[in-house]
């Protein structure tokens, strides 16, 4: 187990046949919705999104009845860029510190547990770019820095749709809705506006502060390698911990640590220790 997220391989499935594409579409901006909680097996590629369309398929579900489900399993792919004031990050959010409730919840359990709802990724990100006015790439490696399931290219597209990157729509979430969807009943805070307000606000105090992120990656110490040289070598990587993959072919199995792609894109220390607990479902 790492947290609530199981690294159990069978578990993983028995989730996947337990889902309810039409409970998730009706409730999934609420934080206890019926969401899947399968996207760290996703972006760690322990199962694909196609896997679970076709579970779910199979089990008589039909397109038209499922889209919203559909959608954000195919929500992967989308860039832009974004005109902003700083290329920080303020240092509230940071600190989960920025009094909206709901808000620093949201980021207190990222910081615990590697895991922030899709709804609240979204109210973030809405803070810190269209209402903190930052930057949208640093913003997003510090949330894949800390997600479980951190896709950089869903993560970071999902930043500049929010941000409205070469878009006129930006995404904004006022106090009222932060409300009803994450269970809190603030008042008074400077997001207790309409929307035609949040568009045109200047920028909070709360949100003035801001921080360059120091993010790096703790690596594990390598382990001793014995290769047999006349069977294939299968490469293991961060993005690809699939137990099925190759697995009736006798092998050197590898979990390949790069530390020039960790520079790059650094994870934190939960994210590494969910790794390293998956890859433990691939036989040796």
């Amino acid at each position: 187990m790492q947290g609530s997220f199981t690294t159990d391989y069978t578990e993983v499935l028995r989730k996947i046949a337990t889902i309810d594409p039409v409970a998730y579409g009706k409730s999934r901006n609420y934080i206890n919705g019926a969401v899947t909680r399968l996207s760290p097996y996703i972006s760690r590629g322990v199962i694909s999104t196609r896997q679970v369309l076709e579970n779910v398929l199979q089990r008589g579900y039909k397109l038209p009845q499922i889209e919203s489900f559909v959608k954000e399993l195919c929500w992967r792919d989308y860039f832009q860029q974004q005109p902003v004031r700083h290329l920080q990050m303020p240092s509230e959010v940071i600190n989960a510190t920025s009094g909206i409730q709901g808000i620093d919840a949201a980021i207190q359990e990222l910081n615990q547990t590697g895991y922030m709802h899709n709804h609240c990724r979204m109210y973030t990100a809405a803070l810190v770019c269209n209402v903190g006015q930052a930057h949208w790439l640093q913003p997003a490696r510090w949330m894949y820095y800390h997600l479980l399931d951190g896709d950089w290219a869903s993560n970071a597209c999902s930043w500049q749709w929010v941000a409205g990157a070469n878009s006129s729509k930006k995404y904004y979430a006022n106090q009222e809705n932060i409300n009803r969807y994450t269970g809190t009943a603030q008042t008074g805070t400077f997001l207790d506006t309409t929307y035609e307000n949040l568009a045109v606000m200047p920028l909070p105090e709360a949100l003035m502060q801001t921080e360059n992120l120091q993010l790096q990656t703790q690596l594990p110490p390598p382990s001793p390698i014995s290769v047999d040289a006349s069977l294939p070598t299968f490469i293991y990587n961060y993005h690809n911990l699939d137990p099925l993959w190759h697995q009736n072919q006798p092998g050197n199995r590898i979990l390949l640590l790069e530390p020039d792609f960790f520079a790059q894109y650094p994870i934190g220390s939960h994210c590494i220790n969910f790794m390293l607990a998956l890859a433990q479902n691939i036989p040796g």
